[in-house]
């Protein structure tokens, strides 16, 4: 007979005094937000301190586009310049969207609650085609009604809204969602109620100022200058409605923001020989504003607008940050807007546009100047375990000194969740 490796090792632990096991289920997640969930813990201490949950997510996305997609598989960020063939379409089918998940609860020190949480994702980084483990969050945090400490790898603090697309990896970066990239990070929150379910959070944030989250080639010959970079946000929420189906307050409202700056060296040569090294330090900058409101249960809409300067780490100025031998910052803005529709309560639809736009000057007659998606896509929860959903986008970018290039793709996704 077959022996179930997981439940040989629970019974390993149940046979220790101080453990006991509990194998009430394993977390269940549906398409719509796997982080937001509430599992039900697979092991705990015997004295309840201490809990601990698992989760896996298996993703499949199927992808079609009538043009060539950048810069990596099963996604579109953006299209490449046109082709002068005129051959274009691609078609990509993968899991690299599949994830790990584990996280511990307890136990209390004075009023607050520890915890930690692991998420791994089935890639390199999100540009990579090739299969790894890319630690998406890991960090320990301590909590209580009031404030909200956390140390460790952490989605960025700056312009942390992010629209419901089949593919989380998309969520228009270079298409106006800048931030929601993963760093090294040290940040504090402090809640302020203000009556009637309303309240207010202040987050600042220490955080790494280079991640290769994203890709590695964001590293380029950089480094940080022995400064962090900084990170805040204030945000109002207000009209909690536990049942309602979109996952919106009835208003919520919050301004944040990123300052920091690191060094590029830079080789300066002549007949092949190195005659001088400079050392650039560009700066970073970048303000958003991010909203949401709800509209009885069933509908909402949701978006953000930035505006900022050397953001291409912070998947801003479409994945551009500087220009030129003295690595000039690239000034960029861009903004979304999704409404959320729920016919029923496992059936929604999301409907959005996007778009970034670098300035023209800065990009000294070569590069990116504009990029804009619009998309729409219907998911389906068909229960705690199975999803699946379909979505089509129109995506076009501009580019100087190279052929501009529009199309659409067709995306379909399949999700097993234990």
């Amino acid at each position: 007979m077959k022996i179930n490796p997981i439940n040989q090792a629970l019974h390993l632990f149940s046979q220790h005094s101080r453990w006991r096991v509990l194998v009430t289920s394993i977390l269940l997640t549906g398409s719509s937000s796997l982080l937001a969930q509430t599992p039900t813990p697979v092991l705990s201490l015997a004295d309840s301190s201490v809990q601990l949950f698992m989760g896996v997510n298996l993703k499949t996305t199927v992808l079609l586009s009538n043009r060539r997609r950048a810069p990596g598989s099963g996604t579109a960020y953006l299209l490449l310049p046109a082709d002068a063939t005129g051959v274009e379409g691609t078609f990509d089918m993968n899991a690299r969207p599949s994830l790990i998940y584990l996280a511990a609860k307890g136990p209390k020190l004075g009023s607050f609650t520890t915890g930690a949480k692991m998420v791994f994702n089935f890639i390199r980084d999100l540009s990579d085609p090739a299969y790894g483990l890319l630690p998406t969050l890991l960090y320990f945090d301590l909590k209580n009604d009031r404030w909200r400490f956390a140390v460790g790898q952490q989605m960025d603090v700056f312009s942390e809204r992010i629209p419901n697309m089949i593919d989380g990896y998309f969520a228009l970066a270079a298409s106006g969602c800048a931030g929601n990239s993963s760093r090294g990070q040290i940040r504090a929150t402090h809640y302020v109620p203000l009556g009637k379910g309303s309240k207010i959070s202040l987050t600042l944030a220490a955080s790494q100022p280079v991640t290769t989250y994203f890709s590695k080639d964001l590293r380029n010959n950089s480094e940080n200058r022995g400064i962090p970079n900084a990170e805040w946000a204030v945000k109002f929420e207000t009209g909690k409605d536990d049942q309602a189906w979109v996952p919106f307050q009835a208003l919520e409202l919050a301004v944040s923001g990123v300052a920091g700056s690191y060094r590029v060296f830079k080789n300066d040569t002549l007949a092949g020989a190195v005659v001088n090294t400079r050392i650039n330090q560009p700066r970073v900058m970048g303000i958003c504003g991010e909203y949401a409101f709800r509209l009885g249960k069933q509908f909402g809409i949701q978006g953000e607008v930035y505006s900022g300067k050397a953001l291409g780490n912070y998947m801003g100025g479409i994945l551009q940050t500087t220009k030129g031998n003295n690595d000039q910052e690239i000034r960029s803005a861009g903004y979304w807007s999704e409404a959320a529709i729920y016919w029923k309560k496992n059936w929604q639809t999301r409907i959005g546009y996007g778009q970034d736009v670098c300035n023209r000057d800065d990009l000294k007659g070569f590069g990116i100047q504009k990029n804009s998606t619009v998309y729409g896509n219907l998911i389906w929860d068909i229960n705690h375990s199975f999803s699946s959903g379909f979505e089509l986008t129109y995506k076009s970018t501009e580019y100087l000194g190279l052929r501009n290039n529009q199309g659409v793709t067709a995306m379909w996704m399949f999700q097993f969740s234990f």
